[in-house]
């Protein structure tokens, strides 16, 4: 098992996990069976990043808007938080990174995980700031998993290069799926048809959303996560690319996202 770095909050016998590097949120469930996906044999995914759970992508979203910036997806989730944590299981952590000030609150309770994450400019200068949960969904086989609520949405697939508007409201899951998703509702849900269930994501301002699995149609070396494939649909929400914002000088970005499980 890998070792994670720094400090690990946890309750129910570990059931629902935040660690306090990256203020990742790293286990959550309400009933028998998880919803976030995470690789306890194989943690490291890379320097100072951990492999699963919910990565907060900021403030950049891969290699930023203008694919200019390093490392990829931002500074938060390779950053230790400085962390409060109350009850009900409530943890707080702080950080600053790059000139932006960094909330990222978590709230897990039997009925919801609950995050909002607030970036801040502390520069002088306007900034062009992203922000995402890349969630690792827990799912019983990704190949009959679909997303739906993206009716309308315009889509851009980054494995293939293909773009477009959503004509119909579900998203399958197929190979070759890295699709960013512009003008995404409030109401987005991953249907798990396997285990019988819906994970719903409800947000407030967060109109970007990607749908991501390393299942590819082409060879490629495998690594511990596109060998779990079938376990797992990242359905990831926030701001990103197109819909990235400028903040003046102290100016605040609030968003946030509720996870809940209900049966199909």
């Amino acid at each position: 098992m890998s070792i994670l770095p720094g400090t690990l909050h946890s309750a129910h016998d570990g059931a629902w996990q935040v660690a306090e590097h990256g203020c990742q949120v790293l286990a959550w469930q309400a009933d028998d069976k998880p919803v976030i996906w995470f690789d306890t044999e194989h943690a490291d995914e890379s320097e100072a990043v951990i492999r699963g759970g919910i990565p907060l992508c900021a403030p950049w979203f891969g290699h930023g808007p203008n694919n200019d910036q390093d490392p990829q997806h931002g500074l938060a989730r390779r950053t230790d938080f400085e962390v409060t944590v109350a009850a009900p299981f409530r943890v707080v952590g702080v950080a600053e990174t790059a000139s932006i000030g960094i909330r990222h609150e978590v709230v897990m309770t039997n009925a919801a995980l609950e995050m909002t994450l607030t970036l801040t400019n502390h520069d002088q200068k306007p900034r062009l700031v992203e922000g995402m949960w890349h969630t690792y969904l827990r799912v019983g086989d990704a190949a009959q998993a679909r997303v739906r609520g993206v009716r309308g949405a315009s889509w851009h697939n980054f494995a293939t290069g293909g773009k477009g508007f959503c004509d119909a409201d579900e998203l399958a899951m197929v190979p070759d799926t890295d699709t960013v998703i512009q003008g995404v509702g409030p109401a987005l849900a991953l249907l798990d048809p396997a285990w019988g269930r819906q994970i719903h994501l409800e947000t407030t301002s967060c109109p970007s959303a990607v749908v991501w699995n390393p299942r590819s149609s082409l060879a490629n070396v495998a690594n511990p996560t596109t060998q779990a494939w079938r376990d797992f649909v990242c359905v990831e929400t926030g701001v990103c690319k197109d819909n990235a914002v400028v903040l003046s000088p102290g100016g605040n970005l609030t968003m946030s996202t509720r996870i809940s499980v209900e049966a199909l």
